[in-house]
């Protein structure tokens, strides 16, 4: 795994604020989405994929959480109801689809209202580090100009509610060991292996 310029990375940052991306306020809709929930093939087994008119609002894996937690989890945060899909749009499918294949995010539109600016972002951050490639909590930190809140970030980055898609993963200890992980060290260190192998064919 290799670590990246930090000065380089910052300056591509992803923006989660740009197009239809949703993350302020319920009243910025005239009503609350029923969200849906499908099933896809992910990196390290099944990942659940929630996502709604406005993005995706929601993941988790499959072969440590179940359906009915994974909703009612989903359901806590955002407020909302999701019912489960066979199957999610084609659009919405292929884009995941390639950026699991490439490691790029950037054509992944997210439904986050309800997240905080700071950790808005933190996510934002952690979206433009290079799949292959890894920082640190401290290199987050520095990137969103607030270099003391190392354990702020570390927080933020274990709440975020769209893992693998939103990499987290990604972030490591300055002392190069996994840090945390809120879905077990062993899947981080399994989605970094693949995307370390990727990025060297």
């Amino acid at each position: 795994m290799q670590q990246g310029s930090t000065r380089e990375w910052a300056d591509h940052t992803h923006d989660l604020r740009r197009g239809t991306c949703m993350t302020g306020t319920e009243e910025e809709v005239d009503e609350k989405p029923v969200d849906k929930i499908a099933k896809i093939a992910g990196p390290v087994g099944g990942l659940w994929v929630a996502w709604n008119d406005y993005g995706i609002s929601g993941a988790s894996f499959a072969n440590t959480t179940a359906f009915a937690r994974f909703r009612e989890e989903h359901h806590d945060r955002t407020g909302r109801g999701a019912a489960r899909a066979e199957t999610m749009p084609d659009d919405l499918f292929d884009t995941i689809e390639h950026s699991l294949s490439t490691g790029d995010r950037s054509d992944l539109t997210f439904d986050l209202r309800g997240a905080t600016p700071f950790q808005m972002s933190v996510w934002e951050a952690c979206l433009a580090i290079p799949a292959g490639t890894t920082h640190t909590y401290a290199d987050l930190a520095r990137a969103i100009h607030r270099p003391k809140a190392v354990r702020a970030v570390g927080t933020a980055l274990g709440a975020n509610p769209i893992p693998v898609l939103i990499p987290c993963h990604r972030v490591l200890r300055t002392d190069g060991s996994l840090g945390g992980y809120a879905f077990g060290l062993p899947i981080k260190e399994r989605l970094l292996e693949r995307e370390a192998v990727r990025a060297a064919a």
